[in-house]
Parts: C-alpha cells; sequence; structure tokens
C-alpha cells in the first residue's frame, strides 16, 4: 500500500453493470464522488438515476457492447480513469465443447481485450498516473466455486492479469470475491452491497489483491499463489 486513492471526480466505467455486483458497485462509487459509465451487453437493460442522498442524485451514462467488438470503444476509452471489469458468466454444471468455449470467451478473452484496449490508449495520455484496471477474478483463482468451468476460466484471466501486471504501465488491481448472493451465485452468503463497499474501502486504502471473502484460507492461499505464479513468469518469460 501507498497513498490513498481518491475516487472523487473519477471516470469510472464497469462492465457487467446490469448485474447484481455492477449495480452494488455503481452505487458505491457514486457515492464516493465518482462519475459512473454502465457497460453492459444487455440491450434491454434499464439503468435509473443513483440516489447518493437526500440532496444529490447522479446520471448514469450507459454504453451497450458486444463480445468480440470491444475493439469499437477504442476512443471513448481513452477518457475513462477506472476500468473495472466485473462480467463474467456461470455455467454450473455444464460440460459440453459449447460452454466451454461460451466460460473462457466471456471470463477470460474478453476481460483480457478490454484490458489490452485500456492498455494501448495510455501511451498518450497525460493523466497516466491516475489510470487503473480493476478486474473481478474471484476467490475461484484458488477454491473451488463447484463449477468446473467457472473456475478454469477464472484461474486462466487470474494467471494472465498476474502476467500482464509485470509490463502494465498503470495499476492493475484484482478483485478477489467470496460467495455473495446474485444471479451467478443464488447460494451466496455475504450481500452484494457489503461487498462493494468493502471493495470500494479497500481500493481507496491503495490494496492491490482485494480479498473480501468469508473463507480464511482465501487469505492465505492467494498471497501465496499469487508470489509464485509471478515469479515463475519472470523467470521464464523475457521482457519485449
Amino acid at each position: 500500500m501507498g497513498a490513498t486513492l481518491s475516487l472523487k471526480g473519477k471516470s469510472i466505467a464497469i462492465t457487467g453493470a446490469s448485474g447484481t455486483m455492477g449495480r452494488a458497485l455503481m452505487i458505491e462509487l457514486a457515492k464516493s464522488g465518482a462519475s459512473i459509465i454502465a457497460l453492459t451487453t444487455s440491450p434491454n437493460a434499464k439503468f435509473q438515476t443513483i440516489e447518493v442522498d437526500e440532496s444529490e442524485v447522479v446520471p448514469i451514462e450507459v454504453w451497450t457492447w458486444q463480445l468480440g467488438k470491444e475493439t469499437e470503444f477504442c476512443d471513448r476509452i481513452k477518457n475513462v480513469d477506472i476500468l473495472i471489469l466485473n462480467h463474467g458468466i456461470n455455467v454450473l454444471g455444464e460440460r459440453d465443447s459449447q460452454s466451454i468455449y461460451k466460460s473462457y470467451e466471456v471470463n477470460t478473452f474478453s476481460v483480457f481485450r478490454w484490458i489490452d484496449l485500456f492498455l494501448a490508449t495510455l501511451g498518450d495520455s497525460p493523466n497516466i498516473a491516475s489510470k487503473e484496471i480493476w478486474v473481478n477474478t474471484s476467490e475461484a483463482e484458488v477454491n473451488p466455486a463447484f463449477s468446473p468451468l467457472y473456475e478454469l476460466s477464472k484461474r486462466a484471466i487470474g494467471d494472465l492479469i498476474t502476467l500482464r501486471r509485470l509490463d502494465a504501465p498503470c495499476q492493475i488491481r484484482k478483485l478477489i470475491l467470496g460467495p455473495f448472493k446474485s444471479d451467478l451465485n443464488p447460494y451466496g452468503v455475504m450481500s452484494s452491497s457489503f461487498v462493494a463497499w468493502a471493495i470500494v474501502a479497500l481500493a481507496k486504502l491503495n490494496v492491490k489483491d482485494i480479498i473480501v471473502t468469508i473463507n480464511p484460507i482465501t487469505f492465505v492461499a492467494y498471497p501465496i499463489k499469487e508470489l509464485c505464479r509471478s515469479l515463475y513468469f519472470r523467470l521464464f518469460l523475457r521482457r519485449h
């Protein structure tokens, strides 16, 4: 950790905005004074203004995007300070080829394309020091989620982020979240509002890996895993 992070006045775009965590995060970020952009793949998703308190209502800008067409937002993403990659899919017990491709396309490759797109815009940015990416990888990086394809695809993007962090010109934070109630996980035990509050609070403290879970094993297993993968990548991969 270093200096604290201020979100006031920051332009923050969040994917998966129409989902449970997306909506909860938008509320918490708006309370911190951020300008919110909702990124959604659902053309029929409804977004209302966010009531920060009784006297202040924050409008939401909405961008509708499609998988595989992330580059269409190349020009607009230049003006975003923080990109939060929160979209995902859980096919639960399915194991057919279509479910495999879909899990990796949504949870891994699409997320990585957004990261590449955002990083590619930083070369000419005068505000590179204020730019950040937050990625919801889930504690499935180190613990079973009782959904094998979800675990595999989330671990894949988790490792790719660890790799990309080695040369990234801006901060990339991971959100390692435990089970919270949502459409993807109706059996979650934490509330989305609490998890969103904790994410924002820890981000303000400049925590790089934001762990919010009830499972104490994650707090031990994740740092060990992250350190080992980072060292492995440094040893056997060359910097270009």
